[in-house]
């Protein structure tokens, strides 16, 4: 839920953020204009909804589940594909913020939006995470593993990994000691759900630490 009480300015806010993303589209992949715009974007959503909100991770995360093209081995068309896909993901995240702001503010909140205190549980309500357009990718992620699975034991073991990974993750500075665990662990479960979860390693790689 927002923490920003005046939910008609936290919508202008964002809605500024939003009519910048054309003028971004123009720059060059992940170079200076869009680092800028997504920092300062991310600091609106802090704002808005407090730091370290599971909106915050979302907006980082959009559009980042299969797009690598960051990495110089891909070429200037691969880069130019893959920042326009996100870009595109980000602007539908932010969209989706103003909508469920709207709600709120009209006190029409649809059943199907998640609180942020039921995205940290995940103990009843994993097919609404899963369905939510504004719970963060990452969530999302965890909660169609959880809801594929049917054993009790395998289900509370994989609660027990998968929480410890996102909470881990969610800090400013995980630690890679804790987040291996988790992963041996999803590693040895399947590998369709350890490379779903991959790519929210590889955008956090910058401020893990040892």
């Amino acid at each position: 839920m927002p923490q920003m009480e005046d939910l008609e300015a936290a919508k202008q806010l964002i809605e500024m953020q939003l009519k910048d993303i054309e003028n971004i589209r123009t720059k060059a992949p992940y170079g200076l204009e869009y680092t800028f715009w997504e920092d300062f974007t991310a600091k609106i959503i802090d704002r808005v909804y407090g730091e370290e909100s599971s909106q915050r991770h979302g907006f980082e995360q959009a559009g980042r589940g299969g797009c690598f093209s960051v990495f110089e081995s891909y070429s200037e068309s691969q880069r130019r594909e893959d920042f326009i896909e996100i870009l595109n993901c980000k602007k539908d995240y932010l969209e989706n913020l103003i909508m469920d702001l709207e709600r709120i503010q009209h006190g029409k909140e649809l059943n199907s939006t998640v609180e942020e205190e039921n995205l940290i549980d995940f103990e009843n309500n994993y097919e609404n995470i899963y369905q939510s357009h504004t719970a963060s990718p990452l969530d999302r992620i965890i909660a169609e593993i959880l809801t594929r699975i049917k054993d009790p034991a395998v289900l509370n073991e994989a609660k027990t990994h998968l929480l410890k990974l996102r909470e881990e993750l969610y800090k400013p500075a995980p630690s890679w000691g804790k987040l291996k665990q988790s992963l041996i662990w999803l590693a040895n479960y399947g590998k369709e759900e350890f490379f779903s979860i991959l790519p929210f390693i590889v955008l956090y790689i910058r401020k893990i630490v040892d």
